[in-house]
């Protein structure tokens, strides 16, 4: 991607954030800046300059609030997508987009759903109480994982695309995996699951989305109310305790990484900050607030 695609990708992120701040504010929905784009807030001052995107998370409660809200304030041009809105959107949590741009992600290309530049926007669950409550969502959790992976990787079988062997594997898998048409309602059953787990006093969040590594899970004390902090040239909420945080999840966040770990992260097919997905991609996306304009 040229310098230039990079600087306006960011561009666009940022007028998105603003919307979403915006949202946030005339509503009282907590949000606060996330992952490397905090890291990228109180190290850089803005975005992390070799990666290129926006990660923000809402405690579940403003999460919900903020879907609610969101689509009625968005201009023409922003789209929230989640499961809700998308039959065929097939992870947790959120993205805004803005439907005058094309950005398809590596092996979503080919969905019928909105591909427009996005911001990441997740819910903050609460951790589970018990090493039975553990096993039981390590297990659902890989269930839901292994049926996504193998629909998004069945809908691009081909020899061009995949050898005849792993062809053939997935195939089989997806008709094992017990396939059904409405994958919303898939994403839906392991997001109320998750977000099911009782409030305490001392809670542990997470974006169980990214629930992988034990870096993910933050005390609730450590978001506290939040606090503003600039963000190239917007005003935007990161956590109270970000130090405890980013050290929580980076170690020693002050130093960059090596040249070679210096990459941005999300995998792109297509890619036009100039022209709508639906001019860019056959098919295009649904209709509604996300098409084009």
């Amino acid at each position: 991607m040229e310098r230039l695609s990079v600087d306006d990708m960011k561009a666009i992120e940022l007028d998105i954030m603003d919307e979403i701040d915006c949202v946030c504010a005339a509503h009282g929905v907590e949000y606060f800046l996330g992952y490397g784009t905090l890291l990228g807030a109180v190290r850089h001052g803005g975005f992390i300059p070799w990666d290129d995107d926006i990660d923000v998370a809402l405690p579940r409660a403003d999460y919900e609030r903020f879907c609610r809200v969101a689509p009625g304030l968005l201009p023409d041009w922003c789209f929230l997508q989640n499961y809700r809105s998308e039959p065929l959107y097939y992870r947790l949590g959120s993205k805004l987009r803005d439907s005058r741009t094309t950005f398809a992600e590596v092996m979503a290309e080919q969905l019928d759903i909105h591909h427009g530049v996005f911001i990441d926007v997740f819910p903050l669950d609460v951790q589970w109480r018990s090493p039975a409550d553990e096993r039981e969502f390590r297990r659902r959790q890989a269930v839901f994982e292994a049926a996504r992976r193998v629909r998004l990787h069945y809908r691009r079988l081909s020899p061009e695309n995949l050898p005849m062997l792993r062809t053939n594997l997935y195939r089989l898998l997806y008709l094992l995996s017990g396939y059904r048409s409405d994958t919303a309602a898939e994403v839906e059953a392991f997001d109320r699951y998750i977000s099911s787990f009782p409030s305490g006093e001392r809670d542990i969040w997470c974006n169980h989305a990214n629930s992988t590594s034990p870096t993910e899970y933050a005390p609730r004390e450590q978001y506290g109310d939040g606090v503003p902090f600039p963000f190239e040239g917007l005003t935007v909420r990161v956590p109270t305790q970000y130090d405890a945080y980013l050290t929580q999840k980076y170690g020693d966040w002050r130093a960059d990484p090596p040249p070679e770990e210096q990459v941005g992260h999300h995998g792109c097919a297509v890619f036009d900050l100039h022209r709508p997905y639906t001019e860019c991609l056959a098919g295009g996306g649904v209709g509604g607030k996300g098409g084009a304009p």
